[in-house]
């Protein structure tokens, strides 16, 4: 998830700098969404900075790490009635 919200800021990053770079028509469309995706890239890296506190290590090697996660579903019982937003317990 790092490698990817990482690279997702870089790409960010660098279209910036393309558009930041360009002449013509085309960059007078694109300059004013500049802070837009500087935004979206402070955003990514406030995320990488709480991944990376919150979980230190890296995974990414780690041969016992499963990739999807299961969960069994609850039965619900006919007898109680369900209310919205009531799932029993």
């Amino acid at each position: 998830m790092y490698r990817e919200l990482s690279g997702m800021r870089s790409k960010l990053l660098g279209f910036v700098n393309d558009i930041e770079h360009m002449k013509g028509p085309e960059s007078d469309v694109l300059k004013p969404h500049i802070p837009h995706f500087q935004d979206i890239a402070r955003t990514i890296d406030w995320k990488l900075e709480i991944l990376t506190r919150v979980c230190p290590f890296d995974w990414t090697g780690y041969a016992g790490v499963e990739k999807t996660a299961s969960v069994q579903v609850q039965e619900l019982s006919e007898k109680e009635p369900i209310a919205a937003g009531y799932l029993g317990g």
